[in-house]
C-alpha cells in the first residue's frame, strides 16, 4: 500500500505525462521522416509504392515502440534520480529538457557517423559521448525548468505538439498490424 501511495503521489497527471509523451513523438518520428526524406528519391527507382510504404510501415511501427520506451525511462528517471525533486509543476519542462538533449544527441550522433565505413569511430567514441550527455541532460533538467521562460518555451511547444500525437499514433497502429499481418504470411 505504501508503494502505490507514493507512486500516486509522484505520479504527474495524464495531461503532463500527454505532452511529455507528444514531445518524444514529435522528436522521434520527425527525425524518421527527415532522414527518409532524404532517402526517398532514390527508393523511387527501385522500391515500388507499396514497398515503400511497407518500410514506412516498419519504420513507424517500431517508432511507436521507441517512443514508448523513451517515455518510460522519462518516468523511471522522475520516480528514481529525480526524486528528490517535489515540485511536480516541474515535471513537464523536466522531462522534456532530458528527452531532448538525449534524443538530440543520438540524432546528432547518428547524423554525424551516416556511412557504414564510420562504425568503429562511432563504437570507439560511444562511451565518452553517452558519459558527457547523460550528465548534461540530468543536470539542465534539473536547474533549467527554475527559470520561468525555460518552462514557458517548453510548455508552449508541449501544447502544440500534441497535434502529433493524434496523427502519428493512428499512423502507427495501422503500421503496426500492417506489419503484423506482413510477418503472419
Amino acid at each position: 500500500m505504501k508503494l502505490l501511495k507514493l507512486i500516486s503521489e509522484r505520479m504527474p497527471d495524464s495531461k503532463n505525462i500527454l505532452a511529455v509523451y507528444a514531445f518524444i513523438v514529435t522528436l522521434v518520428y520527425s527525425w524518421t521522416l527527415f532522414t527518409s526524406f532524404y532517402k526517398l528519391p532514390s527508393w523511387l527507382f527501385y522500391l515500388s509504392i507499396g514497398q515503400i510504404l511497407s518500410v514506412y510501415a516498419y519504420a513507424f511501427s517500431f517508432d511507436l515502440l521507441e517512443s514508448l520506451i523513451a517515455l518510460t525511462v522519462i518516468l523511471l528517471l522522475d520516480f528514481t534520480v529525480f526524486l528528490f525533486l517535489k515540485n511536480k509543476e516541474e515535471f513537464q519542462s523536466r522531462s522534456m529538457i532530458l528527452a531532448g538533449i538525449l534524443l538530440g544527441t543520438s540524432m546528432l550522433r547518428l547524423a554525424l557517423f551516416q556511412n557504414y565505413e564510420d562504425i568503429t569511430a562511432f563504437l570507439s567514441g560511444e562511451l565518452l559521448w553517452w558519459a558527457i550527455a547523460i550528465p548534461l541532460g540530468l543536470v539542465l533538467a534539473v536547474f533549467a525548468p527554475r527559470i520561468k521562460l525555460v518552462r514557458t518555451i517548453f510548455e508552449g511547444f508541449a501544447e502544440r505538439a500534441t497535434v502529433f500525437v493524434y496523427i502519428y499514433i493512428p499512423l502507427s497502429l495501422i503500421s503496426l498490424v500492417v506489419v503484423l499481418i506482413r510477418n503472419i504470411n
